[in-house]
């Protein structure tokens, strides 16, 4: 070891390589303790992690086994052949998506239950609309599709139902239907939260875990989110609200963040019906137009059937993946890709371990620097200016590969912009220190 030391020391090369990764890994290690503050979350957490979401996670296959996840819209297609769009293309509804089209779509799924072969029935639907208030005006009083909607969800159903909890009033949670009531004591209809966390930029990265909400009576009843909720189902373990606070972090910048995969292009079933299948492998979309019956029948068994909208006009969308240009999901296509990013990962991202991080650091640096500087003398090339950009465009594919690794492979999340711009920080010292003898001779000889 100490010939080893020695023989650095006496090496510029060696000995200007090692300074400069000793001194990046130092650095990397005190800002390793601050990711979460939000100069450093929104400057090099989520520039990093976008780049990667983007051109990397979005088209690369991770194919999970089943149970399928069913994703159904009411999209264009469907506004269409139900008459919901005006002669001239627009909605011929107010604010409010008529709310028995969604009692419409749980009856099928009921009937096709009923004939299917057993076990070919979904075990959770969710329905990603927002039901803190009725159609009429004050929303308070029931409409007809109201009444419709209420009365579907009150039969009893193969599969639980889980609806969002968006506020402390719900006019499905807080009806004094005893029937109704019944089926949500019983957890055959489940609230959930679903929240998905802007950035500062309007950008969507992240989920919340859960959430708490005050209730009518002034308590505070927790509600998990809408993908954590189907996870737990989909390995068949409780709803334990302590083990989802202790499981799961609430809002970690890291934890939650969502993956996003594409969907390949649309497939037409035939004239009123097409699919999308996603590189997820387990998700597949459809047009809420589509006759279940027309569909593969296995595939319903033991689903996750997802309901929400994608038409036009639909004013749930979001912001994602800001980097060369910002994409936008729709709420539905959001919670379906944060669920298969929960069951991918089995649970949440977590970062590099502190140890593991600093020694990649040191390594990459002390290889990146030796090496580029090595290439410099092979060929004689003297130019201080070219050396630091040849050093910070290896380091940039040497660290984003690294980093693409450890998040596709390992499953752990390693940030290679802030290295990078510690190691550049690194280098722009450096550069100064070895043209600052030449500024001060120029200052000298113009006197």
């Amino acid at each position: 070891m100490i010939k080893i030391i020695k023989q650095i020391y006496t090496n510029k090369i060696l000995k200007d390589a090692f300074l400069k990764a000793l001194s990046a890994t130092l650095l990397f290690w005190l800002s390793y303790h601050f990711y979460n503050y939000e100069i450093v979350r929104s400057d090099m957490e989520d520039i990093a992690f976008d780049t990667i979401n983007k051109f990397v996670i979005r088209n690369h296959e991770a194919n999970l086994s089943k149970p399928k996840v069913l994703e159904f819209v009411f999209d264009d297609l469907y506004m269409h052949e139900h008459k919901l769009y005006d002669s001239k293309g627009r909605k011929a509804f107010g604010y409010l998506f008529p709310r028995d089209h969604i009692a419409d779509f749980i009856n099928d799924l009921d009937e096709f239950c009923t004939e299917a072969e057993k076990g070919n029935c979904p075990k959770a639907l969710f329905i990603d609309y927002d039901f803190s208030f009725t159609m009429l005006p004050y929303g308070k009083e029931l409409s007809k599709e109201d009444k419709k909607l209420l009365k579907t969800l009150k039969k009893k159903h193969p599969y639980v139902i889980l609806l969002p909890k968006t506020g402390y009033y719900n006019f499905i949670e807080n009806s004094p239907d005893k029937v109704l009531r019944k089926a949500i004591a019983e957890h055959r209809i489940t609230f959930v939260d679903t929240s998905l966390l802007r950035s500062h930029d309007g950008d969507v990265r992240r989920y919340k875990s859960y959430e708490e909400y005050e209730e009518l009576n002034g308590t505070k009843a927790l509600y998990p989110n809408i993908s954590v909720a189907l996870w737990y189902l989909i390995h068949d373990r409780p709803l334990v609200n302590k083990n989802i606070v202790k499981t799961f972090f609430k809002e970690d910048i890291i934890a939650n963040r969502i993956w996003i995969k594409r969907f390949n292009k649309e497939i037409n079933i035939s004239t009123d019906c097409w699919i999308r299948h996603s590189l997820w492998g387990a998700l597949d979309k459809y047009s809420a137009n589509c006759s279940l019956y027309d569909l593969v029948e296995d595939d319903f068994a033991g689903s996750i059937v997802m309901l929400g909208a994608t038409y036009r006009d639909n004013e749930d969308l979001f912001s994602v993946l800001d980097v060369m240009g910002a994409d936008k999901l729709s709420g539905i296509d959001l919670h379906a890709n944060a669920l298969m990013t929960i069951w991918h990962l089995k649970g949440q991202l977590h970062r590099l371990p502190l140890t593991e991080s600093l020694l990649i650091v040191f390594v990459a640096f002390f290889f990146v620097s030796f090496f580029v500087s090595m290439l410099f003398k092979r060929f004689n090339i003297d130019s201080h200016e070219v050396e630091f950009f040849v050093l910070l465009g290896f380091a940039t594919i040497v660290l984003i590969g690294i980093s693409v690794f450890f998040l596709v492979e390992e499953h752990f999340w390693f940030n290679w912009f802030v290295p990078l711009v510690l190691f550049e920080i690194v280098e722009i010292f450096d550069y100064f220190k070895e043209i600052h003898p030449i500024i001060i001779q120029k200052i000298r000889r113009n006197k």
